[in-house]
């Protein structure tokens, strides 16, 4: 009988020794945050095929992602565009960028009332744009090519969600500023594309963001990341994953991924590294002074002195990859 009992009682052990060791090794897994920006979802094939393994990846929202990373609640974004990285950086300075993934070429833009002919007609009008993200500085950079600033136009802030539904039923707005599907909802309803990323080249960059302490300890785990990224975009077999995955035809997919200029490989990102530390020096300059009609908690990312960004990019792993 005594023996039967030291039998179960090591049985108990070795289950509960098992049950321990699984859960230390997913608690080892690290956190990815992703966004429904399409060139994310690739990172739906790649899981689909077995390549995240040392994640957990969670698909949230834009605003989602950012928060978290900004309050150490993950230790990777994916997707991040500069504007979020630098404005999350002014507050706590907790992360670092590590490679590019692609440039919007296409996938923001601005519509217009079909009445209003030029950037022009704006001045003193009302446009819907969410002031605290990327689509600002794109209408910045509209007006600014059209020797305008965003004084010139009444900002009406609101999320992105709700910009489509707004030009609707509120025709004193004379154009949103944002992406699809909002975009597209103007579009059906009368609105006419004014300007897009493409007209801008390399101005709204997304890539990698991970967090400081997270990177000295997983330096190894990243750039095995990179390594399996840089070969994914390029790779039939994810993308058909990510398709079956999102419920979509291939062909669909890929016309989501045409508002996007991906980076195909280490050598490519790493080359933009000094493109990209000119644009954060631009964003830096365009933070500094608030827009008269920026209210509320967007103004918070304004009236913000230049700091020094040298710390906040890190290029390290795209050389180790380039040079293998």
């Amino acid at each position: 009988m005594r023996i039967k009992t030291s039998f179960i009682s090591m049985m108990a052990v070795s289950t509960l020794t098992l049950m321990l060791t699984a859960g230390s090794a997913s608690a080892q897994k690290l956190n990815l945050c992703a966004n429904d920006w399409p060139v994310n979802e690739f990172l739906r094939g790649m899981e689909k095929l077995g390549q995240l393994n040392e994640f957990n990846v969670q698909h949230d929202k834009f605003a989602t992602c950012v928060y978290k990373l900004k309050k150490g609640q993950t230790d990777m974004m994916s997707c991040i565009t500069l504007f979020e990285f630098i404005a999350c950086q002014q507050e706590s300075a907790n992360n670092v960028f590590i490679a590019v993934m692609d440039y919007s070429a296409g996938g923001d833009v601005i519509i217009l009332r079909p009445e209003i002919k030029s950037a022009s007609e704006l001045k003193g009008k009302t446009v819907g744009v969410q002031a605290d993200c990327l689509s600002i500085h794109l209408l910045h950079l509209y007006l600014e090519k059209n020797g305008m600033s965003l004084n010139d136009v009444k900002l009406a802030n609101m999320t992105v969600e709700n910009l489509g539904k707004a030009y609707i039923n509120n025709k004193s707005l004379a154009g949103i500023v944002g992406w699809p599907p909002s975009s597209d909802e103007a579009v059906s309803a009368g609105g006419k594309l004014a300007a897009s990323s493409k007209d801008f080249p390399e101005k709204i960059i997304d890539g990698f963001a991970v967090n400081r302490e997270s990177l000295q300890k997983n330096r190894a785990v990243y750039k095995e990341f990179l390594k399996k990224w840089f070969a994914a975009v390029r790779n039939p077999a994810v993308l058909e994953k990510s398709a079956e995955d999102l419920k979509v035809g291939v062909s669909e997919f890929k016309q989501w991924l045409e508002g996007a200029y991906i980076y195909q490989d280490a050598a490519a990102s790493l080359q933009t590294f000094p493109k990209m530390k000119a644009v954060a020096e631009e964003l830096q300059a365009f933070f500094k002074t608030k827009p008269a009609s920026i209210t509320g908690s967007a103004a918070r990312l304004f009236g913000k002195e230049p700091l020094n960004t040298d710390s906040w990019f890190d290029d390290s792993l795209l050389k180790e990859l380039a040079e293998e």
